[in-house]
């Protein structure tokens, strides 16, 4: 049966392509047959060229493949696309939804516009297979491959016969039909496919059957794999083992106790993981691990997994592997590749394996590092990497084992020089210290004083990367093992860590002050003491001005202070600043900025005692001065307490000492906020984190409401008070925020007699003054959330008498009163709403025709409160409502529109909420209603016809469907308006529609959508054709460009012609994005370089190996380029690289006076793989280096620099740089900004926005005239006569196709004189001649030279500095 499939696949797929090429050709050389006379209507004509296309072109729709492939096959339009696309025309979405529904695909992601494609699959026709465990084979199956034919025939022979025995086309049906099936196949192509497609399968099947029948799948498996051991076919051995290594993983760890026979199965699988073939031996090496695990997945490089608990226990298969691989390391020669082949294997095996076998697999590796050899040793590091990083449980790595091989490795480590192996090697211990860290974190901190000791020499290094990846490693190390470290050990770590700071690591020491920082914020909050040393070392070396490290010395201070506070650093580092110096140099002054941005849960009384007397000292000093007339003096101190000053607010925040603390510095900031406006700012901010640090703290609560009588005057004062500038302004704002804040802290008594006296002064202030008024005004909304409702009520009824009030002012604070009114959640507002509900909503519907436009915001912010809160069904006030949020959708405050169109919505799910059963008739209705408005004033019709839109974008999911189109048939309807903006907006509803609709039920209404586009009057078509293109571009992306073009009448040119570009934007677009795939591959190198500067690389990356150290010798300089470039050359120039690359790749050893002892454990320390780097050489080559850098300016003899001025200004790459990569919006620029922003997901403010987006810019007309400047540019200076005349002034303008002259775009226009004309003199066009002045273009590009001017003179100021 399979062979017969097999010839009838090729029968049909030859027939297929012998028609589609069959064709009638003229004789060579002669003229084409032509029709005898009589014959062109002949029913059956001897010619049948026609019929023959005919029946190629049926043949086609079979295969669904692209036009112009290799078999000759075209493509047929009568796709599953177009299939759609008619069903919705039609209105039939039942038939699209069954159509999409057949091909799983959701209904956002599709568009019509595919005529080439179809989602059915020959494939699935010839097989009528419909197990999903076959998409993989049937979603990807080419002609051209012979095995995918081959997997074809099997797999329909199969299913054939499982639907003759009636079967359920099972995973169990078609993995027993396939085994059965590989008993009796003969060819190794027949053998291949039936493997993959078991692969396949096996994967889909219980694992009960896989169990019960275990001993006949694995003996039929094995007996296929040993018959084909020494076959070429790669395939069929990667399939096979794939499908033992699953039959193998689903047996449970009891199975092989009991079936000795599954263990002999595993050994034969091991055996494939020393092949010669990489894929062979991969797939092998895949298996073995998959089976060790019990069932995971092997892990790939680079990624994480979580670590095994103690508790997980090892599989049996675990054992037989590790064992397997310490038999062929022992067995193997030294240079053999079994070898290294054991050793990747063991990196993925060794977290599995039982303690026993992982530690003498750990001695073998340690063994096998003692041979030098570079790969060796890169390898070894790789598998113990692989040990500690996958985080093994007990069972596999113990604590003790963990750390004897911690301790081992510390004689295996290489030298400092030698990049690869050293890297390696700290990668190794950071990830067994780690995990030592997660198992016996005592046992961990024992071995830290060592590792640090190790990881510092690496800091000498002349690599940077060594010293980056020492540092890394520290870093890692020390956020981990830190955690409750003995004093002792913590003095050492400290000793070792701050002897980088001596002048041999000088090269390093943005790194160890990098890795100090990590030290003192994981160390300082237990022994602060320790750090004391380290922390005054530091500070000389940031008043140092040799050393340019200030950024790395503020960040450790900085993290000192956040862990050991203000007070130890400041024991450690003193500031030195008493008030009585008799200099100005202040060397320890950089300490209070970095403690002003890292001090935090700390002690207030610290503050109290040191800085508020030094603050004080100091600002004595500096009136002092001032009285002196030393203005150096008065300035520098003055400066000084603002700095001591802004400390506060850090003090303030999460303080350990509120109650003991405040009450001894409440008066002074009560004092110095109304005394000193300098510093106000600051003590507020010191208030406002007191207040939220103390809101959960019961304690610190009480203590804060204690002074509330104290605090809140002050604030009120500051707040009342006129302010006298800007900066009084801004204290004003702080002041109230800072008032609002302490009221949740207060007692309700005192905020109700604060209530009442605001109320007073606001009653007796009147209309004298109207500021004082507004603040009182904005005070009462403050306290209004605190008070109970009797006093609510009071505030109501003052405030209700001023809706209509003339005074804008003060009308829009009333609406924000009843705004915080109706938005409080308290229960003494709920009673108050309750009460005084009717009486409020009949106060804001007859208050409507005197709100002022500035009141329009809190004004609707108070009704959608108002409706949101509203319990019982309430129709005629929600109705009264809709007037307002439709005419204030065009208001002039943007706030107020956004409102607008909230109160829109509220009001409708008010509705639905209160008609609950009945959700599309209240929707009906509710649109009727916005509609009506459609016959109204043109700025109504406007407002109706946005809010109509917006109704449709927020409830489209449930509008009905007779509901859609009676809202489009009128909005198309209002499209052909003469009036400009109705028309506008209903092309944003079409916009709308378009994008927020699915895509069956928009397609159905396309016809009259194009028909009202086309239909549109030219002024509107003008006036609206950014929103036109847009429409179109979307349209055509969506339904696809014939179908659109198809619904545009042929006489109207304007829209094709668009349309035709619009086409062009999109396949432009999609070629680039085509071609732009490959071409990032370079942005993406630079990122994923940018993300290895800051975080540590993957063991694959550490052991890459770096060509730069090996080619790295003087004598080599002059030669070619390496690699395959370099082997292009003659044969001499050949030898002579391999040589060099032969040498450059040895092995070096560094002895000094004493000979090398190679049998020591200090042996491996002192051989490289690269040349070492002394310091003398080092230095040379830094003196070379310094010798070729070309110096910026020349010196004359006397020492004096000497600056030339460059000649030609506009020469060098910097200042067109970026000019690229600004690019002019042409007309043709819209559609591709359209359809880069649909990918994104749009909002309805972004489609229904009417502010117009500018094209072409100022840059672009710099760019084009920048760009016919060169480099190369002529010296030719014009001269003489003849053709070598200098131009007059205005030849440019002269016209090179007829007489007169022409205007110059970005040019002022070329004649100097003004047109009089007595058109000038009527008075009724004044205005007219205002907006069109003769004067306009000379202006303009007066404007445009004097930008570009000022623009290349900074540029060539920035070049000279």
């Amino acid at each position: 049966l399979i062979h017969f499939y097999k010839r009838l696949f090729d029968v049909t797929l030859n027939l297929i392509i012998t028609m589609g090429k069959n064709r009638v050709r003229p004789a060579k050389g002669g003229k084409p047959a032509r029709w005898a006379k009589g014959q062109s209507s002949s029913s059956n004509p001897t010619k049948n060229r026609h019929r023959t296309k005919a029946k190629s072109t049926y043949f086609q729709y079979l295969t669904g493949e692209e036009t112009g492939g290799a078999d000759g096959l075209g493509s047929g339009k009568l796709t599953a696309a177009a299939l759609m696309r008619h069903d919705a025309l039609q209105g039939d979405t039942d038939a699209m939804q069954t159509s999409l529904d057949r091909m799983s695909i959701r209904d956002e992601t599709l568009t019509l516009g595919m005529t080439n494609k179809t989602f059915d699959t020959f494939a699935s026709d010839w097989t009528q297979c419909t197990n999903i465990a076959f998409d993989k084979l049937l979603k990807k199956f080419q002609l051209k491959n012979a095995h995918h034919k081959e997997m074809l025939a099997v797999l329909a022979a199969v299913t054939e016969i499982i639907k003759e025995q009636g079967g359920a086309e099972t995973e169990t049906e078609y993995f027993a039909a396939l085994m059965s099936t590989l008993e009796v196949s003969e060819t190794i192509e027949n053998l291949s496919a039936i493997v993959r497609l078991l692969s396949l399968v096996i994967r889909k099947v219980p694992k009960e059957v896989l169990i019960n029948r275990s001993s006949q799948v694995l003996q039929l498996l094995l007996e296929t794999l040993s018959k084909h051991a020494d076959s070429q076919n790669v395939s069929l051995i990667r399939g096979l083992l794939g499908c033992l290594s699953h039959a193998l993983r689903v047996q449970p760890p009891a199975a092989w106790a009991a079936h000795p026979e599954i263990a002999n199965v595993y050994q034969c699988v091991l055996t494939y993981t020393t092949h010669t073939k990489p894929k062979i031996r991969k797939a092998g090496q895949h298996a073995t691990v998959a089976v060790a695990r019990g069932g995971g997945d092997t892990p790939t490089g680079g990624e994480a997994t979580p670590p095994s608990t103690s508790t997980t226990p090892v599989h049996p298969a675990a054992s037989q592997a590790g064992q397997h691989c310490l038999n062929v390391i022992k067995n193997a020669g030294p240079g053999e590749n079994s070898v290294l082949y054991m050793m990747v294997l063991l990196r993925a095996l060794l977290p599995t394996l039982p303690k026993n076998i992982t530690k003498l697999c750990c001695e073998t590796i340690l063994k096998l590092l003692t041979l030098g050899t570079k790969i060796i040793i890169s390898t070894g590091f790789s598998s113990l990497y692989g040990l500690f990083s996958e985080r093994p449980g007990v069972n596999t790595l113990p604590a003790e084992l963990n750390g004897q091989l911690i301790s081992a490795l510390y004689d295996y480590k290489p030298n400092i020089s030698d990049t690869g192996p050293i890297v390696a090697w700290l990668a190794v211990q950071q990830e067994g210290l780690l995990n030592l860290s997660q198992q016996n974190l005592q046992l961990a901190q024992s071995h830290l004083h060592r590792f640090c000791s190790e990881a510092a020499t690496c800091w000498a290094s002349p690599k940077p990367e060594v010293v980056k990846a020492a540092g890394l490693a520290l870093r890692a190390v020390l956020t981990e093992a830190s955690k409750s470290i003995g004093r002792d050990t913590c003095a050492k770590v400290i000793e070792e860590l701050s002897a980088g700071l001596k002048y041999q690591y000088h090269t390093a020491w943005s790194t160890v002050l990098a890795v100090l920082g990590t030290l003192v914020s994981t160390v300082g909050s237990q022994h602060p003491q320790l750090l004391y040393p380290v922390l005054q070392n530091i500070a000389d070396l940031r008043g140092n001005d040799n050393v340019k490290l200030e950024k790395e010395v503020d960040f450790v201070v900085g993290k000192a202070v956040a862990s050991m506070g203000p007070r130890q650093v400041l024991e450690a580092v003193p500031l030195n600043i008493t008030g009585d110096e008799k200099d100005y140099e202040f060397k320890r002054s950089w300490l209070i900025p970095v403690m002003r941005d890292h001090i935090s849960r700390t002690d207030l009384a610290f503050f109290l005692e040191y800085f508020l007397p030094l603050a004080a000292k100091c600002l004595d000093r500096s009136k002092y001065a001032a009285s002196q007339g030393d203005n150096i003096g008065h300035k520098t101190y003055q400066v000084l307490t603002y700095q001591i000053w802004s400390l506060l607010p850090g003090f303030c925040t999460e303080p350990t000492d509120i109650s003991t603390s405040f009450k001894n510095i409440a008066k002074i900031l009560g004092t110095q906020l109304s005394s000193r406006k300098e510093i106000r700012l600051d003590i507020m901010t010191g208030l406002r984190h007191l207040v939220t640090s103390s809101l959960e703290v019961p304690a610190d609560k009480a203590e804060l409401a204690r002074f509330a009588k104290n605090f809140l005057p002050i604030l009120f004062n500051l707040y009342t008070t006129k302010p006298g500038g800007s900066e009084e302004a801004g204290q004003r704002l702080a002041a109230l925020e800072t008032i609002k804040l302490y009221l949740k802290v207060s007692d309700s008594a005192m905020i109700a007699s604060m209530f009442d006296k605001a109320m007073e002064k606001g009653a007796s202030e009147g209309g004298s003054d109207e500021f004082t008024k507004e603040a009182i005004l904005d005070l009462l909304r403050c306290l209004l959330v605190h008070v109970d409702a009797p006093r609510i009520l009071t505030l109501y009824k003052n405030a209700i008498t001023n809706l209509t009030s003339k005074d804008h002012k003060e009308q829009k604070k009333t609406y924000k009163i009843l705004d915080e009114i109706c938005k409080c959640d308290t229960e003494a507002a709920k009673q108050f709403l309750h009460q005084n509900l009717s009486e409020l909503q009949s106060s804001l519907l007859t208050s409507l025709s005197k709100t002022s436009p500035s009141s329009q915001y809190p004004r609707l912010k108070c009704l959608i409160s108002i409706l949101a809160k509203l319990q019982e069904p309430q129709p005629e006030f929600a109705s009264a409502c809709l007037p307002e949020a439709v005419l204030c959708i065009k208001a002039a405050n943007k706030k107020a529109r956004e409102s607008a169109f909230l109160l829109l919505i509220s009001v409708a799910e008010a509705m639905m909420r209160w008609n609950p059963d009945e959700p599309e008739q209240v929707l009906r209705d509710f649109a009727c209603k916005v509609m009506a408005g459609f016959k109204d004033t043109p700025t109504v019709i406007q407002c109706s016809i946005l809010a109509i839109c917006k109704l449709y974008y927020q409830f489209k999911d449930i509008i009905p469907q007779d509901l859609t189109e009676q809202i489009l048939k009128n909005v198309l309807l209002l499209m052909s308006s003469g009036t400009r903006d109705i028309s506008s907006s209903a092309l944003s509803f079409i916009k709308v529609f378009i994008t927020s609709t699915p895509l069956g039920v928009s397609t159905q209404f396309l016809p009259d959508i194009m028909k009202g586009i086309t239909e549109m009057p030219e002024d509107g078509k003008r006036h609206s054709r950014v929103k036109t293109k847009f429409l179109l571009d979307r349209l055509t992306r969506k339904f696809g460009h014939d179908l659109v073009a198809s619904l545009v009448p042929k006489a109207d040119v304007t829209t094709h012609k668009r349309l035709r570009n619009i086409r062009k934007e999109i396949s432009r677009k999609n070629r680039q994005n085509e071609d732009g795939a490959g071409g990032n591959a370079g942005s993406d190198d630079d990122e994923m370089f940018a993300m290895a500067k800051s975080r540590q690389k993957t063991m694959d990356e550490l052991l890459a190996d770096s060509s730069d150290d090996e080619l790295d010798f003087d004598d080599g300089e002059d030669g070619g380029g390496g690699g395959k470039a370099g082997s292009r050359r003659g044969a001499a120039a050949g030898s002579a690289n391999t040589a060099a690359k032969k040498s450059a790749s040895g092995t070096f050893i560094q002895e000094g006076d004493d000979i090398l002892d190679l049998l020591s454990s200090q042996a491996a320390s002192k051989i490289s793989t690269v040349r070492p780097v002394t310091a003398a050489a080092a230095e040379a080559k830094q003196q070379k280096r310094k010798a070729k850098k070309k110096e910026e300016f020349k010196m004359s003899s006397d020492g004096r620099l000497i600056i030339t001025e460059d000649m030609d200004d506009g020469d060098g790459g910097d200042d067109t740089d970026d000019d690229h990569q600004v690019g002019g919006q042409g007309d043709g620029g819209g559609g591709g900004g359209a359809g880069a922003g649909s990918e994104e997901e749009e909002t309805f403010e972004s489609l229904v926005a009417t502010k117009k987006r500018k094209i072409g810019s100022e840059t672009a007309s710099v760019r084009s005239r920048m760009s016919t400047t060169s480099k190369g540019e002529s010296m030719y200076k014009p001269g003489g006569s003849g053709i070598h005349r200098p131009l007059a002034p205005g030849s440019e303008y002269k016209s090179k196709k007829s007489r007169g002259d022409v205007k110059l775009k970005g040019r002022p226009d070329p004649y100097a004189y003004i047109p009089m004309s007595h058109k000038s003199l009527n008075k009724r066009k004044s205005a007219g001649a205002q907006k069109k002045s003769v004067f306009k273009n000379l202006v303009k590009a007066a404007k445009r030279g004097a930008a570009k001017g000022a623009k290349y003179k900074a540029k060539d100021a920035k070049k000279k500095m």
